[in-house]
């Protein structure tokens, strides 16, 4: 196992490059997540980026972000992001547990994960003190992305 702790934007570079890194699937959970249409390089979009890369080149992409009542700015920032991932072929939707969604994770190819406190946001890249740990451990992601089948409902199937 190894462990990197991921300081405030030292989170955007390693998402990044994660994402890029991966070959079979990712599976992301989120409470707010910002979709920044026309935003520069090295900023949060392209972490948005790098997943519709992702989903391009054959890796399966499911997203899971918190639902607000539908008159809460938040919904109306993670609509439009599930709608702008969906557009480039990637499995997003609102967790639709009575649970608030507020847990911000990652896992790549069930080896590795991201864990934090990053909304994928402008705020969390910039304004916000924010941390994560960047873990490469099979068993642990093996353990989170079970978690993760376990709020994605209906749940993608266990092989996928």
């Amino acid at each position: 196992m190894s462990v990197t702790l991921l300081i405030e934007r030292d989170y955007l570079a390693a998402v990044v490059t994660a994402v890029r890194a991966a070959t079979t699937k990712i599976c992301v959970a989120c409470y707010e997540w910002g979709w920044y249409e026309g935003q520069r390089t090295g900023t949060v979009q392209d972490i948005n980026r790098s997943l519709c890369q992702a989903a391009q080149r054959g890796v399966t992409v499911y997203a899971l972000l918190h639902r607000e009542a539908p008159r809460r700015p938040l919904y109306n920032i993670n609509n439009k992001t599930i709608r702008n991932l969906r557009r480039h072929g990637i499995d997003a939707r609102f967790a639709l547990s009575s649970k608030v969604l507020h847990a911000k994770f990652w896992v790549f190819d069930q080896t590795t994960i991201i864990v934090g406190s990053h909304n994928i946001s402008s705020r969390a890249t910039t304004s916000n003190a924010e941390i994560a740990l960047l873990i490469h451990d099979p068993h642990l992601a093996s353990q989170l992305h079970g978690y993760f089948l376990s709020l994605y409902s209906p749940a993608p199937t266990p092989s996928s």
